[in-house]
């Protein structure tokens, strides 16, 4: 099998590989400082008044976000373009569609903490 660099195939494959890698890092800290907030007694209303405003808790949020909402639209485009035999222009819209609602979906949570 000849793998191009250039071939997109392969550039979404190591971007899948990659944002899976730096989504599991992110999760990982957001459930170790969840449960510690959580064990000291932190309410969620807690916990999101010390987010707000907090421009490191604010920049991590958004890279989760945005990292999470990248690796599912590479994963789903895959799954879309193995289980119908469509034209794949048209599974790009939809995951080009899909990609926007993400990301504006990611944009409203970090505003509301913001």
């Amino acid at each position: 099998m000849n793998i191009r660099l250039t071939d997109p195939t392969f550039t979404l494959f190591v971007l899948q590989r990659a944002s899976g890698a730096l989504l599991a890092l992110l999760l990982l800290v957001h459930l170790v400082t969840i449960i510690y907030a959580v064990q000291g007694g932190l309410t969620v209303a807690e916990i999101v008044d010390r987010v707000r405003g907090n421009m490191f808790w604010i920049v991590f949020y958004a890279a989760f976000g945005l990292t999470a909402a990248v690796h599912a639209t590479i994963g789903l485009r895959k799954i879309l373009t193995e289980l119908f035999s469509i034209n794949h222009r048209i599974i790009d819209l939809l995951i080009t569609v899909y990609l926007i609602g993400a990301f504006w979906l990611c944009t409203e949570a970090i505003s509301a903490i913001w």
